[in-house]
């Protein structure tokens, strides 16, 4: 029973340590919503198209013409299917965005998003990291450190991390 315990725990700490988050923005006639939405780096936004013909456009101002200058600039191809685009932000920074369908983003279709990257810096990291106090292998037993192995790390403030510790 012990076994199948730290086994299901196992399972769980895995899935769970580097999970990312979906976000869903709905679009329609003349609105992305939200407007604004905050994110981490790793999650995806996925925008619904609840009516009309749409697209996200990061890459040119579709009113003032000029380069939004975003981290990173993408256009999806217009639209009408529900599923209107999916995009997994991978790089921190604030993201401007329209539709660049027709007149939709003078008529107020435009949104913000801002995905915040790592909040320690290294240095910091450093000197808070939190010490082990228990190490499992994959099947959920209790081990040692060890190399050429993944492991998961309990920590005292219960957090968790995969390693792979290279010898």
């Amino acid at each position: 029973m012990k076994k199948i315990f730290l086994s299901i725990f196992s399972i769980f700490v895995i899935s769970s340590v580097d999970a990312q988050v979906l976000h869903t923005v709905n679009s329609g006639n003349f609105y992305y919503t939200p407007t604004s939405l905050t994110i981490n780096v790793g999650d995806t936004v996925k925008w619904i198209n609840d009516n009309g013909y749409h697209n996200v456009n990061f890459d040119i101002n579709s009113i003032s013409g000029s380069s939004y200058n975003n981290p990173v600039s993408f256009i999806s191809s217009p639209t009408n299917n529900a599923d209107m685009y999916t995009y997994v932000f991978t790089v921190s920074g604030t993201y401007q965005y329209d539709c660049s369908v027709g007149s939709h983003a003078a008529n107020g279709m435009v949104g913000t998003i801002i995905v915040n990257g790592s909040s320690t810096a290294l240095a910091e990291l450093a000197t808070t990291f939190p010490k082990s106090f228990q190490i499992f292998n994959l099947y959920g037993k209790r081990t040692t450190k060890k190399y050429n192995t993944p492991l998961i790390y309990i920590y005292e403030d219960g957090s968790s991390q995969k390693k792979f510790l290279i010898k």
